[in-house]
């Protein structure tokens, strides 16, 4: 069966290096394959206008059981050669997995199950 779950990252405002933060993403049955999808993101410097030299935004997952931890890394940096400015991100993450069980049938005539 095929499941999603979204996650939303909240990157404060740092300097000097890239960072990285981890959600899990929990699910009713054991998780057989999954997958880490970026669905948006808002990305900036703090202190006023740069130029962008640098960005990155990856995912990666592990599964543990029913339980998907999800690891997004973000940096972001100008053309100075170092992360000295201030920056910060939302990142919204779509966790798409293929677990145990089955899609209830659907019988014409009758509303779906709650």
């Amino acid at each position: 069966m095929i499941d999603f779950h979204l996650l939303k990252f909240n990157f404060p405002a740092i300097t000097g290096h890239p960072q990285h933060q981890t959600m899990h993403a929990i699910f009713v049955s054991r998780v057989h394959r999954a997958f880490a999808a970026i669905k948006g993101f808002d990305i900036g410097y703090n202190d006023g206008d740069h130029h962008l030299y640098r960005f990155q935004l990856d995912t990666s997952t592990i599964i543990r059981g029913n339980t998907v931890d999800v690891t997004v890394t973000y940096g972001l940096r100008d053309s100075s050669g170092t992360f000295d400015d201030p920056y910060n991100a939302l990142v919204d993450v779509l966790v798409i997995v293929e677990r145990e069980g089955q899609i209830p049938p659907i019988v014409f005539g009758e509303a779906p199950p709650a």
